[in-house]
C-alpha cells in the first residue's frame, strides 16, 4: 500500500472518530435533556420536610417556599427556594436537598431572640445582629434586656453600641435573677441601664472592664448598706457614685411608717 492510500485511510478513520464523538455528545445531550424534561414535568413533589424550625411553623415555612405537592420537583431551583426563605427575618440560613423520591428536605437555621426593642411602648424581638424579628405577642414573658426608645434608624450608633453591651451583659450577669434590664441613651456615650433600682451610666466601649468595676462597686454598696441613686462608669480612672438624697430617705421612712399604721388599724 502506497503512502497516499495510507494517508487517505488515516483521514477516513479520523473523520469516523470525530463523527462518533459528535454523535455520542449529542446523544448525551439528548439523555440529559430527557432526564431534565422528565424530572421537571413528570417527577412531582411528594413531600416537603422541614427540620430544626422552632419558631416558624411548617405551614408558615410552606407559604414562604411556595412549592406545593405535585409541582415539578425541579421546576423551582434550590437557589430560588433559599431566597424565598430568606425573606423572613427569622431565617438566618437554610440547606435544601431534593431527593429523586420526590421529597424536598429543608434544614433551617432560625435567628434567636437576643433582646427586646421597645419603641413608643411597643415591644419587638430583635436578633443579635439587630434585625427586628417581629412584634411581641401580648402576654409573652421573656427575660431579655430591653433596649428602650433607641430607634435603629434614627440612633443607629447608639443602637449598635447597645447590642454590643448586651453581648457582654449576657456573659457577665444572670439576667433571670434581675428581671428585665432597660438600656437607654440616644447617643453611644449616653448608654445607661438600671439594676436593683440604680441607674448605671456605662457609656460606650470597654464593656468587659466596666462590668468588672460594677461587680466590685455593687459588692461594696451591699457591704456598706448604702442607698445609691446612680453609678457612673464612663471615666477611665474613677467611678462616680451618687447616693440617694436625704429627703428621699425621709420620704421612704415616712411611707414605711404610714404603711405600718394602716396595718395596725
Amino acid at each position: 500500500m502506497n503512502t497516499r492510500n495510507i494517508r487517505t485511510l488515516q483521514r477516513n478513520k479520523a473523520k469516523k472518530r470525530i463523527a462518533l464523538i459528535v454523535i455520542l455528545f449529542f446523544l448525551f445531550l439528548c439523555i440529559v435533556f430527557g432526564i431534565y424534561f422528565f424530572a421537571t414535568n413528570y417527577m412531582p413533589v411528594r413531600e416537603i420536610v422541614f427540620i430544626n424550625n422552632r419558631h416558624l411553623s411548617n405551614e408558615e415555612l410552606k407559604l414562604l417556599v411556595n412549592v406545593r405537592k405535585n409541582d415539578g420537583l425541579f421546576s423551582v431551583s434550590n437557589s430560588e427556594i433559599y431566597h424565598r426563605l430568606k425573606k423572613s427575618p427569622w431565617i438566618k440560613d437554610a440547606v435544601i436537598r431534593k431527593e429523586l423520591s420526590g421529597r424536598i428536605l429543608i434544614d433551617v437555621i432560625e435567628a434567636v431572640p437576643f433582646a427586646i426593642l421597645s419603641l413608643s411602648g411597643i415591644p419587638y424581638l430583635v436578633s443579635k445582629d439587630g434585625v427586628i424579628l417581629e412584634q411581641m405577642k401580648e402576654g409573652t414573658v421573656l427575660f431579655l434586656p430591653v433596649i428602650k426608645d433607641i430607634a435603629p434608624d434614627k440612633n443607629r450608633d447608639a443602637y449598635e453600641e447597645a447590642l454590643k453591651f448586651i453581648s457582654v451583659l449576657n456573659d457577665k450577669m444572670d439576667l433571670s435573677s434581675k428581671g428585665n434590664i432597660e438600656i437607654t441613651g440616644p447617643r453611644p456615650e449616653d448608654i445607661a441601664f438600671n439594676i436593683d433600682n440604680i441607674s448605671v451610666k456605662i457609656g460606650n466601649g470597654n464593656f468587659d472592664e466596666k462590668m468588672e468595676k460594677l461587680k466590685f462597686v455593687m459588692a461594696e454598696i451591699e457591704k456598706r448598706n448604702m442607698l445609691v441613686e446612680s453609678i457612673d462608669l464612663r471615666f477611665a480612672n474613677r467611678v462616680i457614685i451618687k447616693p440617694v438624697r436625704q429627703e428621699s430617705r425621709a420620704e421612704q421612712t415616712e411611707m414605711e411608717n404610714g404603711s405600718r399604721k394602716k396595718k395596725k388599724k
